[in-house]
């Protein structure tokens, strides 16, 4: 008899949504075999779920290589972590082909890709055997089984570029020695698990099983995937590196800008399928809310595929994973923040406008004097709504849970900032602990009180519109792409851009998805495909930096200190992160490589 290892071990991991059903999982565990597994519906659905809870968490803790951080310390957005994080370990030597911090290369688990992808087609394979399902149910689980394989192979595109394709869930006795297809293959292979499974899923599933795909999520998938396929990574004459022959692994070999307009008719769609299905942009003119609900609120109407997660335990798996994700924790006690290190870099800090849609005049390495306390509280107070409900600055209250003691200054033991009195004589150097960097992480958590979990957006609304937005403007458009940016940046309350030059705007647009998805994982993926210049210098590598402050020698400042005990502040700079063109795609494991069946990608 056909065995299945492990396949129903992680089951009661996957709390993935409100329905009891959706939830449930069998009475086994272990090594158990085809037939039980597919003997009856509820152990059936319940090895779904097992696929949605693994192949969804790709990139976030838990789903990515390294053990700890997230890809936003490696892409600009926030600190590189403790010295025994992955993320350090990165920042300071690259990207490794033999992996750091649990990882077997890169940031990211290639065997986990291969591992879950298998979970699916296991299902896809074998659900037919379920005697007490209906037809229709079982083609609507492969179409979801189908859309998760593309989910995991759009992941891996943007990632490594070519790599294996993989049709069925491979046995033991089969030949295991697939080696990387070209970029083009790998590309028609993930648009057309999409167009299979669109053909099939839901338009919209009912409030119980929210949290599956749907038609809009599979097109949301494909979407994003002829986005990176048209960015100038992968849509040039020319490599990145010279790979040789093997050139076709990891660029087109040619750029053609009616890449774009395969990018903007797929991203049209998904708004289609959006305009029929009641998922829209929340603009309801109060634009702290409306940008708060759109990335807080489980279930809000501009998510269109989410990672659910609402275990209560913040020390279980997968909560504690995106519990991590979420500042090193927020939750921790004082000791632990006073030395944390995962706060925002003034990097990240420094894209976001003023709220009337001017720039602020920030501090910078450099600067002859430090600023006043007084400075900064202006400085903060004229930030725009997404930066105040991103990020708890020091010394002040988080603004999306306002009037919650255990989101203010002093809650949870949370408070300062890399601060102490009578510093100011050290300036320009960096003083202090470089925990809170220039505040903590607050996004995800507005209106929060006392809940750990957050339901990690994967797709939402904002993005189509962005997407669009770059599209257009690559293809010549811009009229359009100006449509398609102002819905998202007027939503958050600045006014309308009406730049039309395509260079300008391009910045203006990448300036843009900069700021909407902070720590949604978009940043370390964005920045390398459109090859930005400034990539080493300033966003995977380069000079990283926060804000410094020096408290009031006052023997009334007591820790926490509130924003009014800052008499000065400068910015610094506190480390430098490693970057090498090699790093523009991910490593392969060396192990893998060792076994003759996939090639390296170059650099490595």
């Amino acid at each position: 008899m056909k065995k299945i290892i492990n396949i129903l071990a992680v089951i009661g991991l996957a709390t993935v949504t409100s329905c009891s059903l959706f939830l449930e999982k069998p009475d086994t565990t272990g090594t158990v075999d085809l037939d039980a597994v597919f003997g009856t519906t509820k152990n059936a659905e319940a090895a779904l779920m097992s696929c949605y809870s693994n192949v969804l968490l790709h990139g976030w803790p838990g789903g990515m290589g390294i053990g700890h951080g997230t890809l936003g310390a490696m892409s600009g957005e926030v600190n590189r972590g403790y010295n025994w994080h992955g993320t350090y370990v990165v920042a300071q030597q690259g990207l490794s082909v033999n992996g750091v911090d649990g990882s077997d290369a890169g940031a990211d688990s290639y065997q986990n890709n291969w591992r879950y992808i298998r979970q699916c087609f296991i299902v896809k394979e074998n659900i037919d055997k379920v005697a007490d399902m209906d037809q229709a149910t079982k083609d609507v689980i492969k179409a979801e089984a189908t859309a998760l394989i593309a989910y995991r192979y759009m992941g891996m595109f943007y990632r490594y570029g070519g790599v294996p394709i993989v049709t069925k869930s491979f046995e033991a006795n089969d030949d295991l020695t697939a080696g990387r297809a070209p970029l083009e293959e790998v590309l028609q292979y993930i648009i057309d698990l999409c167009d299979e499974a669109c053909a099939v899923l839901p338009a919209k599933w009912d409030a119980a099983n929210t949290g599956r795909m749907t038609q809009g999520a599979a097109l949301a998938i494909k979407a994003r995937a002829l986005m990176f396929a048209a960015r100038p990574l992968f849509n040039s004459a020319t490599p990145y590196l010279d790979n040789g022959s093997l050139n076709n692994l990891i660029c087109f070999g040619s750029a053609d800008t009616e890449r774009w307009k395969d990018a903007i008719d797929a991203n049209e769609a998904v708004l289609s399928w959006a305009a029929a299905n009641g998922t829209a942009i929340i603009d309801t003119g109060k634009p702290f809310e409306d940008y708060a609900t759109a990335t807080s609120t489980p279930g809000n109407n501009e998510i269109i595929l989410a990672y659910k997660c609402n275990s209560s335990d913040k020390h279980s798996w997968p909560a504690s994973a995106l519990f991590y994700y979420h500042n090193c924790s927020p939750y921790w006690d004082y000791n632990r923040w006073d030395s944390d290190e995962s706060g925002v870099l003034s990097n990240h800090v420094k894209l976001y406008y003023r709220n009337d849609g001017g720039e602020i005049d920030w501090p910078s390495v450099g600067d002859a004097a430090p600023r006043t306390g007084a400075d900064y509280i202006a400085c903060i107070n004229s930030l725009e709504p997404r930066a105040l409900a991103d990020i708890k600055f020091g010394g002040f209250d988080a603004k999306n849970n306002a009037g919650d003691s255990q989101w203010q200054n002093n809650g949870w033991g949370r408070g300062g900032y890399d601060a102490d009195k009578d510093k100011g004589s050290a300036f320009p150097n960096r003083v202090g602990a470089t925990g809170q960097g220039c505040g903590e992480r607050s996004k995800f958590y507005y209106n929060a009180g006392s809940r750990v979990w957050f339901e990690a957006p994967l797709f939402r609304l904002a993005e189509t519109y962005l997407n669009l937005a770059e599209a257009y403007n690559e293809y010549g458009n811009s009229t359009k792409a100006l449509e398609n940016l102002n819905k998202v940046h007027e939503r958050a309350g600045l006014p309308a851009v009406t730049e039309k030059d395509q260079t300008r705007l391009r910045e203006i647009i990448q300036r843009e998805k900069a700021i909407e998805f902070f720590q949604e994982n978009h940043r370390y993926f964005d920045a390398k495909h459109w090859k930005r210049s400034d990539i080493g210098t300033a966003i995977c590598g380069g000079s990283m930096r926060s804000f410094t402050f020096n408290i009031k020698n006052d023997d009334a400042a007591t820790w926490p200190y509130a924003a009014e005990w800052v008499e000065s502040w400068w910015e610094a700079e506190i480390y430098t992160a490693f970057w090498s063109p090699a790093m523009y795609l991910e490593p392969f494991p060396q192990t893998e490589v060792n076994k003759g069946t996939i090639t390296q990608n170059p650099g490595y």
